[in-house]
C-alpha cells in the first residue's frame, strides 16, 4: 500500500485536516499541540473503519495505491451523535463487547473505486456492490469491511493490514500473552520468510521465529542493531527463565542482550527503552511485506543523536515502505530533504 491522500474529520469532537499529500517519505514538521499526532491517529482509526469499527460522526476520504498498483478511492462518513462526557469514555469498552445498537453508529454514505470505476456505492437506500444491490447487511460497519472476501475487495484489506503504528509495539513492557509461541514456532518451521513477512503478528514474535528459523536475516537485524550500539556483543530471544512467570509466559520470547565484556545477560525489562524501541523498529523495516506503511510518532523519542543519524538513513533507503513519521528535533528535520516535509499547522475558525 501507498498512502497517496487523505482528508480526514472528526464530527464529534470537531478536529478535521485538509487533505495532505504523502510520499514514500513524509515528515510531519509542526510546533506542539497542532495535530501531527493526530493525523498518524486518524490513519489508524481507517484501518479500523476498514475492519468493521464502527465509530461517532467520522468523516474520511482516503486515496491510496494498492500492492497490485490498482488506485483505490474510499470516501465515507459514520452519522454523529451527541454523547456526554462519560458516554464517550466507555464507548470504546461498550464496542468491544457483545454488539448494541444503541452504541454504534450508522454509515450515512461509503463509496469505493478502484481505478476510476466505482466498485462500492453506499446510502440510504443500500449498498451496491458493482451496480447491483447487495442483500440487507449491518448498518454499522463499513461496505469495505463486510465484503471483505469478494477478489475486487481483497486488495482493500489486505492494503489497510499492511499500516503499522510502530509506538503500539515499541514499549519495552509489550507483550502479547494471549500467543502461544510454542505452536507458532512449530507452524513457521515449514514456512517461508515471506509468509512471515506477510502475517500480522506483532514485531517482536516475529522476530522471535525469525531467530528460530531464519538466522541470516536475524543477522542483518542484529548487525544493524550493533551498529548503532556498538557495545552490544549479541541478541536473543528466549523464554524468560525466572520460576516467579506467569505460567501463561513460560514460553513466550522475550529480547536478552549481551554486551561486551559482560557475562549475564541483560533481560529485557531491563533494556533502555531506546534500545528497545530501535531494535523493534528495525525489525519492523526488514519483517515487513513490501507496500508497509509504518506510522512513527515522535520518532527522536528515547533516542540519542547516534541512534537518529543510523536510522534516518536507514528510513530514506527503504523505498519499498512508506513511512510517515512526526519529529520535533532539529537534527532529524535537517537530515530529511524538505520535499518530504508537510508543515502542519492549527487553525482556529
Amino acid at each position: 500500500m501507498r498512502i497517496n491522500e487523505i482528508t480526514y474529520y472528526d464530527r464529534e469532537f470537531e478536529w478535521r485536516f485538509e487533505p495532505i499529500q504523502f510520499s514514500v517519505l513524509t515528515l510531519l514538521v509542526g510546533i506542539s499541540g497542532v495535530g501531527k499526532t493526530q493525523i498518524l491517529k486518524a490513519i489508524v482509526t481507517m484501518r479500523s473503519i476498514a475492519k468493521g469499527k464502527s465509530l461517532n460522526g467520522v468523516k474520511w476520504d482516503i486515496c491510496f495505491t494498492a500492492n497490485n498498483n490498482s488506485q483505490y478511492h474510499w470516501v465515507g462518513e459514520f452519522e454523529t451523535k451527541k454523547l456526554d462526557n462519560f458516554d464517550a469514555f466507555i464507548l470504546e469498552d461498550i464496542l468491544d463487547g457483545e454488539e448494541n445498537e444503541e452504541q454504534e453508529f450508522q454509515i450515512i454514505y461509503e463509496s469505493l473505486s478502484v481505478n476510476g470505476e466505482i466498485l462500492i456505492k453506499r446510502d440510504d437506500k443500500g449498498i451496491k456492490f458493482k451496480d447491483k444491490f447487495v442483500p440487507k447487511l449491518s448498518r454499522f460497519q463499513s461496505a469495505v469491511s463486510l465484503l471483505s472476501e469478494e477478489p475486487d475487495i481483497a486488495p482493500v484489506q489486505d492494503s489497510f493490514n499492511q499500516i503499522i503504528y510502530s509506538d503500539q509495539s515499541s514499549s519495552v513492557n509489550a507483550i502479547y500473552p494471549t500467543i502461544k509461541y510454542a505452536s507458532l514456532t512449530q507452524k513457521y518451521s515449514s514456512l517461508t520468510l515471506c509468509d512471515l513477512k506477510g502475517s500480522n503478528l506483532p514485531v517482536q514474535i516475529k522476530l522471535a521465529l525469525v531467530y528460530d528459523h531464519f538466522p541470516n536475516e536475524f543477522n542483518l537485524i542484529k548487525e544493524n542493531f550493533i551498529e548503532i550500539f556498538n557495545q552490544v556483543e549479541d541478541i536473543k530471544l528466549r523464554p524468560d527463565e525466572n520460576e516467579d512467570l506467569h505460567l501463561i509466559l513460560t514460553e513466550y520470547p522475550f529480547v536478552k542482550i549481551k554486551e561486551k565484556g559482560v557475562n549475564t545477560w541483560i533481560n529485557q525489562h531491563r533494556i533502555s527503552s531506546g534500545m528497545f524501541k530501535i531494535l523493534m523498529l528495525i525489525s519492523a523495516i526488514y519483517l515487513s511485506t513490501e507496500g508497509t506503511v509504518i506510522l512513527i510518532d515522535e520518532f527522536e523519542n528515547s533516542l540519542g543523536v547516534n541512534c537518529i543519524n543510523v536510522l534516518s538513513d536507514l528510513l530514506a533507503e527503504s523505498r519499498n515502505l512508506q513511512f510517515i513519521i512526526t519529529s520535533h528535533h532539529p537534527y532529524i528535520i535537517n537530515k530529511v530533504g524538505m520535499e518530504h516535509w508537510k508543515i502542519v499547522t492549527r487553525r482556529v475558525v
